[in-house]
């Protein structure tokens, strides 16, 4: 009976860990997917069902870092979702991971002990993918991308309940592909959910002819090889080259992720998902850009910075909104083999982070003193 009784609870689902690993002192990284918490009946078969079908995902596969405090005796996830501050929600790009992020997870819990890192993998790669072995272009698009997140955030109850107004600000952390999909993040239904977005490199290329054209050639290219026999030298030679050289600041570490993925992952999905990046031509709908960063590389090669920045001024972001580092598409990946200014970038992008948070709770606390 107190079995039963454990698992409607809001943060039940936190007791349906797959594996663990220490992040540092005093935090703890666990490893979650839907499907697991499905098996354990932590999460209805009808609503992943559901999920399933409004994604085009076979499932979602995440990581959750946190400060468990002492290494005698760590606190349970569930109990300190009971007591969590907020969630930072990282999302990643084409061809990656969760793992891309490096330790910027942990140094965010480490700054702050009282927030949630939720580092999920997306759209078809990685613990996540596609139940079509060729996927719906919507379902790979930035937009499918964070509609997908937003459906899965809900069924781990870290989005408000209607009715409910929360007071545990999220913040939305999207690189690349990831950076492009929080443009497209809905307003209508996170009324009572305080949210920041900050876009790191985001491939949003509307403005960029040059660019998408590349996007949907390599996609293409990718693509082709469904039917065609070169496929494998195409996969395996010509197209990690190119990617290799578009991520050339990335850490070692990053760009085994990134040959790791890309061999283990689906060449349709690649292909779509590519693909998509170029072809977009869904409106960027926001009405407002408070709470909303974004941060470039001053030569990076897959997000140009003059028609990206032409592009978010024609979008009605200010200066106050941007800002630009010195390095390549990677400028926050340090280590063996990135460049030295990348450390400097990790720790503004880590400022960047907190400070956004700061600035969404204290926007809640201010607006839920004013209604009372």
């Amino acid at each position: 009976m107190g079995k039963k009784r454990s698992r409607r609870g809001r943060w039940a689902w936190a007791d349906g860990w797959r594996t663990a690993r220490k992040e540092g002192d005093g935090l703890l990284s666990l490893s979650f997917n839907l499907s697991t918490l499905v098996a354990k009946q932590f999460l209805s078969r009808r609503a992943f069902q559901k999920f399933q079908e409004e994604t085009g995902l076979g499932d979602l596969s995440w990581r959750v870092v946190y400060a468990c405090g002492s290494r005698r005796k760590p606190l349970p996830l569930r109990e300190h979702l009971k007591q969590h501050q907020g969630g930072i929600v990282f999302v990643h790009g084409w061809d990656g991971s969760g793992a891309i992020w490096e330790n910027l997870p942990a140094l965010v819990c480490q700054a702050n002990p009282r927030l949630v890192a939720l580092i999920p993998d997306v759209n078809g790669f990685g613990g996540t993918p596609f139940l079509d072995e060729v996927p719906r272009v919507a379902h790979c698009s930035p937009k499918g991308l964070i509609h997908a997140v937003e459906l899965w955030l809900g069924l781990v109850h870290f989005r408000a309940d209607r009715g409910r107004r929360s007071r545990r600000p999220l913040i939305f952390v999207g690189h690349s592909m990831g950076g492009a999909a929080l443009f497209y993040k809905t307003e209508k239904g996170w009324e009572n959910q305080p949210y920041g977005l900050c876009a790191v490199a985001p491939a949003l290329l509307h403005n960029d002819g040059l660019r998408k054209g590349f996007y949907v050639t390599l996609g293409v290219g990718i693509g082709a090889g469904l039917q065609l026999d070169f496929m494998d030298r195409f996969k395996d030679k010509l197209a990690p080259r190119v990617i290799e050289a578009l991520i050339e600041g990335a850490s070692r570490t990053v760009k085994r992720e990134h040959r790791r993925i890309f061999a283990n992952t689906p060449k349709g999905t690649l292909a779509q998902t590519f693909y998509a990046l170029g072809v977009a031509e869904e409106k960027v709908q926001r009405t407002s850009w408070d709470n909303f960063r974004v941060i470039l590389g001053h030569r990076d090669r897959l997000v140009g910075v003059a028609p990206m920045l032409e592009l978010l001024e024609s979008l009605g972001l200010g200066s106050d909104n941007i800002r630009v580092v010195l390095g390549d598409h990677y400028f926050f990946s340090y280590g063996k083999g990135s460049p030295r200014e990348h450390a400097r970038n990790r720790e503004i992008l880590l400022e960047e982070i907190l400070t956004l948070y700061e600035r969404v709770r204290r926007g809640r606390l201010a607006t839920d003193k004013d209604s009372s």
